[in-house]
């Protein structure tokens, strides 16, 4: 366990030492996947999915806010949309505006979300992110991955219809066309249950983190994990979805110990040292219970260089004198 803190306090200080290199870093490798899964599902305007393009997006947006990049990717989506279909790049373009609107209304600071979700989505996981959400975050954040799950399923039933939507754009009016996209996209019986499951786990994981009880972040993150995985299991019958049992339970499992990771970097306390006191004034007694946090300081390597020439001159000189 001492190890495992020591490692904590050296990544901490390294992140610490290097963080103006380092966010870019992150934020490219953001950027660069969410361009993949664009290129991938949506890339129907060639000019911007070239690989040269792709990486010079990437490397561009790893020094902007995050405000800015959410933003800009929602232009890229809508200009590989446009080249699919006008209608629907009418539809796709209201229904963005909308969600960046109440993110910057709600959670600002929290654009990390948008860009992740698809990609924790796309690696089977995106039970983390509700979790994640409720540890780190207020209940608020359900505005953010809310919106990060809806572009994530509106951008798969599009890739799934791209074809039907081409016959659409060509053969019917722009309104039947924009109905039946609404249909498509609204009729989704997965990203609405999958959005409550969502909003239900961070709210839960939330109330029970700031619980005062001993080990409430590790009970927050089961409650949370089952919750959800409970949600979409009984709703997917009910609904008949097409979520596969298998992956649903291999990705909670993986998401619960990527969020006991994501606590021990967060929240690491001794339980043991509990220390319980009370006071008082004019107005209210307080009752107040106090956990130290665990603190180990990483051990620092100090090498001594010894100058092998100068020690055989000492020992020479030494020899002389007593000659």
């Amino acid at each position: 366990m001492i190890t495992l803190l020591e490692l904590k306090e050296k990544l901490k200080n390294f992140y610490t030492d290097h963080e103006l290199l380092l966010r870019p870093v992150l934020k490219f490798f953001a950027v660069f996947f969410a361009m993949m899964l664009i290129k991938f599902n949506i890339g129907y305007m060639d000019i911007l999915n070239i690989w040269p393009v792709v990486l010079g997006i990437s490397i561009l947006f790893a020094f902007l806010p995050w405000g800015v990049i959410i933003v800009s990717l929602g232009v890229i989506i809508i200009v590989n949309i446009f080249a699919l279909s006008v209608e629907l790049t009418v539809l796709v373009l209201i229904s963005i505006l909308i969600m960046i609107l109440f993110f910057f209304r709600f959670t600002p600071k929290e654009g990390a979300f948008l860009v992740v979700i698809p990609l924790a989505f796309f690696l089977k996981i995106p039970y983390i992110i509700p979790i994640a959400a409720g540890l780190v975050c207020t209940p608020v954040s359900i505005v953010s991955v809310s919106c990060g799950t809806i572009i994530y399923f509106m951008l798969s039933v599009i890739s799934e219809n791209s074809a039907a939507i081409k016959n659409m754009s060509g053969e019917n009016s722009e309104s039947e066309s924009i109905n039946t996209v609404i249909k498509l996209i609204s009729n989704n019986n997965e990203m609405i249950l999958t959005v409550i499951a969502f909003a239900v786990t961070i709210v839960v994981v939330y109330l029970i983190k700031r619980a005062a009880m001993n080990n409430s972040w590790t009970i927050a993150i089961l409650a949370g994990g089952i919750a959800d995985f409970v949600i979409i299991l009984v709703g997917g019958i009910i609904l008949n979805t097409e979520n596969s049992i298998l992956w649903l339970i291999v990705g909670t499992v993986i998401s619960l110990l990527l969020a006991y990771v994501l606590q021990f970097f967060v929240f690491s306390v001794d339980y043991s040292r509990t220390e319980h006191t009370q006071f008082e004034d004019d107005e209210y007694y307080y009752y107040v219970k106090a956990v130290p946090k665990i603190n180990v300081t990483a051990p620092e390597m100090n090498v001594k260089k010894i100058n092998a020439q100068r020690k055989r001159k000492t020992i020479n000189k030494k020899m002389g004198n007593k000659n």
